[in-house]
């Protein structure tokens, strides 16, 4: 499988809950991490997911955002993953910043300049990445 999404994060679905039109996927990381996916149950279907099957998260760099100091935040996303910056590749315009998870896992993310500048963002630092369940794309091979 080929994607433009820069993160493609394989692992096993280890909780479905199912409401009348989606459906909540948790997916457990090979590393440990999970990330939590909201999809339609004809997705679910389709996909022929089930607690055990195996799956890939595709989330595009640009769907998520970068924090620092999140430990206690509130947040409307389902997702808030803490890491260590683990690169910074400053752009004209935006900056890529590669976020190296608690459990290993590198995490790709686009945010402008001066959002990068703001935060303090440089490797070694402490963040968080956060994304909205509904942002996470859910695949099988």
């Amino acid at each position: 499988m080929r994607t433009s999404a820069r993160n493609a994060f394989h692992g096993t679905v280890t909780k479905l809950t199912r409401g009348a039109v989606n459906a909540e996927v948790e997916l457990t990381l090979d590393k440990g991490e999970r990330i939590v996916a909201i999809i339609t149950n004809v997705s679910v279907e389709a996909l022929g997911l089930g607690v055990g099957v195996k799956a890939t998260a595709l989330i595009k760099a640009s769907w998520i955002v970068i924090g620092k100091d999140l430990e206690h935040a509130r947040l409307s996303t389902r997702n808030v993953m803490p890491g260590t910056v683990d690169a910074v590749q400053q752009g004209a315009v935006n900056s890529e910043i590669i976020l190296k998870l608690d459990g290993g896992t590198l995490l790709a993310a686009i945010v402008t300049n001066t959002s990068a500048r703001s935060l303090k963002l440089s490797v070694g630092e402490e963040a968080f990445a956060a994304f909205k369940a509904s942002h996470v794309i859910v695949a099988v091979e």
